[in-house]
């Protein structure tokens, strides 16, 4: 298998739970510390040895091309459909052509020391006969509904080993009793753009990646979940009451 050097990052979306403030600057863009959210998680990138990262952007994000402009590692990819993650992934097909890669959604910076060695050993996990791999997390009962939730046997768990996934459903109204949910972070196959093309809209009429890693669990291929290493906390800046703790983490790490 080659080397995973390309990433996609989706963050082209209307940004609605965060308005007033996404009326004047683009979720991605929201100040974390001394830097917006989508900085942090370029930077987290490219120390896991990423070399080429394609945003899918709004194109009236001016601010957000603006500020990345002299970055040589990143580069735009516009699209205006707000047709969900998924939509967004295959608007990069043409950038990430034959080769696996990463996918982290804007909204979801990492806070920890060993984030880039937690992502770099993400990613050597994606190896030949492996469809993909997945960040993990344990959650409370009442983010289910508004996460990705994984499942796999648990009995067969042990502290921040890989796991095999035998399922995941974008945020299910049934409650398991120790749930796991993605920390966005994905590893792909190229495969995934042929499965997202065949994908069905969710009833916001917007395609999610997440029916088109179950349909390969479903099918058979081997998908893996790999637990957020001890130190580790995967925010959520796409809601108010997540923004705040996050900004709260950050400033009081500078």
């Amino acid at each position: 298998m080659s080397k995973i050097t390309k990433a996609v990052i989706p963050a082209a979306g209307k940004g609605t739970r965060m308005r007033p403030l996404t009326n004047y600057i683009s979720k991605p863009m929201l100040p974390l510390g001394k830097r917006p959210v989508l900085e942090h998680i370029i930077e987290e990138l490219k120390e896991a040895g990423i070399q080429e990262i394609a945003v899918v952007a709004k194109s009236n994000d001016k601010k957000m091309m603006s500020y990345f402009e002299d970055d040589a590692s990143v580069q735009f990819i516009l699209d205006d459909s707000f047709s969900g993650p998924g939509g967004a992934i295959l608007k990069t097909e043409s950038f990430v052509k034959n080769d696996d890669f990463v996918v982290v959604f804007s909204d979801a910076p990492l806070k920890g020391a060993r984030r880039a060695t937690y992502l770099k050993d993400l990613i050597s996990l994606k190896e030949g006969g492996i469809m993909g791999a997945l960040a993990i997390y344990p959650i409370r009962k009442e983010e289910v509904s508004s996460r990705g939730v994984v499942k796999f046997n648990i009995d067969k768990y042990r502290n921040n080993g890989r796991v095999r996934l035998t399922d995941i459903i974008e945020k299910p109204s049934a409650i398991p009793d120790h749930p796991w949910a993605t920390a966005c972070r994905y590893v792909l196959d190229n495969k995934v753009f042929e499965i997202l093309k065949e994908a069905k809209l969710d009833n916001s009429s917007e395609l999610q990646l997440t029916p088109a890693i179950r349909k390969m669990i479903k099918s058979g291929d081997l998908v893996l979940g790999y637990p957020l290493a001890d130190g580790l906390t995967r925010h959520d800046t796409g809601n108010f009451g997540g923004y705040f703790k996050a900004l709260r983490a950050f400033i009081q790490s500078q």
